[in-house]
């Protein structure tokens, strides 16, 4: 077994190795102490050198009937008879001869060269991995079997791709409302109210106690302070009593509101508040979708004539918008709550786009679609027509 002896760095730059391999100098064995990449100890007595004097050496390795051998040329750098040795160092070793020393050298530092005889198996060893190989499920076999195996392949493909679809329109949708939808910060159902206010401060003597007034009659009659005359208030018109803010024998401000009516046959409508932000895309163009307490939704709502932005509306931060309906509304439902949202798609420049092409193709369809029926009101009308006979036709091209 091979050992390996160590110096100091001062006295020696490459550990030495004791190896199964002579060392032949003119031809004469010379018996070899160890071997380092950068030298050579031999023995004294095998042959006679002085300090600096430069040698030819072979270094032969043996391996299994085999021999490897190695022409250098080495130094003596000092003779020690005490110890037996002849310290040698290489000169002029080419790359190649240093490759070789040190590869061989390296296999016995690693452990993959035991013996000399090692040498060749682990030059001719391939470092490449060899994977191993997995082994293929079994193809199905039958029809059921191979139905199973493609539905559960093609159910895969298919819910990975509608989980695809589902974030996509989430994603889509979200993006859609930032940019297109406005919610309306408010909206109720009423109609056009009068209020009538007290004309002075005093007591209500009378007001009138049914649901409808007619033009003309009295509606409410106040006392003035201090025994001074009565003021009576006529109904304006042909109306219904909507609200009473006070009763008979109060007492009220000047100014105050006592009752509050709506004119018989007026229609109701939706008023909705916008931010002030979104008065522009709103001016650009807009659809509304009303959804009412009972869960009806009634989409593209007739939007009334849009009013001026007056400072009335910017001291209060919102824009009132009037809206039809787009259903039969009872008087009962005035005041109610609802939800309205526009949709503001329509003004932007993409959906004028939209909006464009959408007419092209509508257009194009109605036109290929008159041409069909032009055709197949020809083709009609050519079989109505009577034939003539044979021999009429025969005469004719005479």
């Amino acid at each position: 077994m091979s050992t390996i002896t160590h110096e100091a760095e001062v006295q020696r730059q490459h550990p030495r190795y004791r190896l199964p391999m002579r060392c032949l100098h003119g031809g004469v064995a010379v018996s070899v102490v160890d071997l380092s990449v950068g030298g050579v100890g031999l023995r004294t007595g095998s042959f006679s050198v002085r300090p600096c004097e430069i040698v030819d050496l072979v270094l032969v390795f043996p391996f299994n009937g085999y021999e490897l051998t190695l022409p250098v040329r080495a130094e003596v750098r000092y003779v020690n008879n005490d110890h037996g040795r002849i310290g040698m160092r290489f000169v002029d070793v080419s790359p190649r001869q240093h490759n070789l020393l040190r590869f061989i050298l390296d296999a016995y530092l690693s452990g993959e060269v035991v013996e000399a005889g090692d040498v060749l198996d682990v030059v001719s060893r391939r470092n490449e991995g060899k994977t191993r190989e997995v082994p293929q499920r079994p193809a199905p076999q039958g029809l059921l079997a191979n139905a199973a195996h493609y539905g559960r392949s093609i159910a895969g493909y298919g819910l990975v791709v509608g989980l695809t679809l589902l974030l996509a329109g989430f994603i889509g949708t979200g993006v859609f409302q930032k940019m297109y939808i406005i919610p309306a910060q408010s909206a109720l159902i009423t109609t056009d109210l009068v209020t009538v206010p007290a004309p002075s401060s005093g007591q209500v003597t009378f007001i009138s106690s049914g649901g409808e007034v007619q033009a003309g009659e009295p509606l409410l009659t106040i006392q003035g302070p201090q025994g001074s005359s009565s003021i009576v208030i006529d109904s304006p018109c042909d109306c219904v009593i909507q609200a009473r803010y006070s009763r008979a024998s109060s007492f009220v401000r000047e100014g105050a509101p006592i009752l509050v009516l709506r004119e018989k046959g007026s229609t109701p409508y939706i008023t909705a508040s916008i931010p002030q932000s979104d008065i522009l895309r709103f001016y650009r163009g807009a659809r509304a979708v009303i959804e009412y307490a009972d869960g009806t939704l009634v989409k593209d709502v007739k939007i009334e004539a849009l009013p001026a932005f007056s400072d009335e509306d910017a001291s209060a931060g919102r824009f009132l918008v009037k809206l039809a309906p787009g259903r039969e509304l009872d008087d009962s439902a005035i005041g109610q709550p609802v939800s309205v949202m526009f949709d503001t798609f329509s003004g932007s420049a993409i959906g004028a786009v939209t909006g464009k092409v959408q007419a092209g193709m509508n257009w194009a369809g109605d036109h290929i679609a008159s041409l069909f029926s032009k055709a197949e009101s020809g083709s009609e009308e050519a079989m109505k027509q009577p034939q003539e006979p044979d021999d009429k036709r025969i005469a004719d091209l005479r």
